[in-house]
């Protein structure tokens, strides 16, 4: 459809830019006829231009200025010009003569100013002017109609690239949570492997506390955003699978600003920082330690902070490990720019500090 009568608001604009040239229409009227022929002399005038101009959009689009020689787009657009005048001013006679003893008054005037000799440049030049101008506009609405054509091939070069990337972040996010699932499994089960040679009973218990997760991890895994308590309630449970399998070394601290815990987060996001740090961290020290998990609310931000011991001899990572990097790329993903990740040891122990936008939007029912 032609983008001006596809919208109200265009169309509207479109026909007040054409009164000034209603109005440059009637001046050569004014003397020769009264004030409301010369304008209804130039109404008509201006919109039948305005309705021709209408035209060029189609011979626009199929004539682009990429793929198309430029003599002869310049030929094209010469030769239009100068068709579109000449019907243009015939056009004008023949509505003017068909309305008959309605436009009169503009019609003896209009005849009076083309007599020849009646005036030295109006009555001669008069018909050759009219037309001149009218090709003029025409190209001009030529040019506004090449501006169109490519703001909307930029605009649809941009909505199809941030349609293909947010494509590629879905998929990049189902690969990350298809990664994950596998990998919690692992390392719980090896868990249990870890504790049947020593205590079956609490190899048993750990078993049920492991189906739990697994079912509680699947449920939040299909989901696209949780709610963080949520998120810490998964990660109690798994806590109190290892805390099973290290006894005493593992000590836990978990805290939430009230509130907070409406607010949505990609599901399975604190599992790998926990994880990371007990296998990192607490299973590296023979003493073990205090992993601290702490969830507090600073402005529109949420802050959350993972700690826990290294081992003090022990070579500093490089880099960050996959858990991490996951959490990281996926934190990104939903929250772009607005998202700051840190990893890093700070006196003495490992510390992990998200920080996010708080999304309360879908979560009020956690409340």
């Amino acid at each position: 459809m032609h983008p001006i009568l596809g919208s109200r608001v265009r169309m509207a604009v479109y026909c007040l830019a054409w009164l000034p040239v209603a109005v440059i229409f009637a001046m050569p009227l004014l003397g020769h006829a009264s004030l409301a022929s010369a304008l209804m002399h130039g109404l008509l005038s201006a919109y039948l231009a305005a309705l021709a101009m209408l035209s060029s959009y189609y011979l626009c689009k199929a004539m682009p200025l990429k793929g198309t020689h430029p003599w002869v787009l310049a030929l094209t657009w010469v030769l239009a010009a100068a068709g579109v005048g000449l019907l243009w001013r015939y056009g004008v006679w023949l509505l003017e003569w068909s309305l008959g003893d309605f436009v009169a008054g503009f019609w003896d005037g209009y005849a009076r100013i083309h007599k020849p000799g009646s005036m030295s440049m109006v009555g001669p030049f008069h018909g050759a002017l009219m037309v001149l101008v009218i090709a003029i506009l025409y190209l001009l609405v030529v040019a506004i109609n090449y501006l169109l054509i490519e703001r909307d091939r930029i605009r649809d070069i941009e909505r199809s690239e941030q349609e293909q990337r947010v494509l590629a972040r879905e998929a990049e996010l189902k690969a990350l949570r298809a990664q994950l699932n596998p990998h919690f499994l692992f390392n719980s089960l090896n868990s249990i492997s870890a504790l049947t040679s020593i205590d079956a009973k609490r190899a048993r218990q750990m078993c049920v506390l492991l189906s739990d997760f697994l079912r509680k991890s699947l449920k939040l895994g299909e989901q696209d955003a949780v709610s963080l308590a949520e998120e810490v309630d998964l990660v109690r449970n798994y806590l109190a699978i290892e805390q099973i399998r290290f006894g005493a070394r593992l000590e836990v601290v978990l805290e939430l600003d009230p509130g907070i815990g409406v607010s949505r987060v990609p599901p399975l996001l604190l599992q790998p920082l926990v994880e990371n740090a007990i296998k990192h961290g607490i299973s590296q020290v023979a003493e073990g330690g205090v992993l601290s998990l702490r969830a507090s609310r600073r402005g529109d931000f949420a802050e959350i902070q993972v700690e826990n011991p290294v081992d003090p001899d022990a070579d500093a990572p490089v880099g960050l490990g996959l858990g991490l990097k996951q959490v990281k790329q996926r934190l990104e993903g939903r929250f772009q720019a607005r998202t700051r990740f840190e990893s890093g040891l700070f006196e003495g122990r490992h510390r992990v500090v998200l920080i996010f936008p708080l999304d309360m939007e879908s979560g009020a029912e956690h409340e």
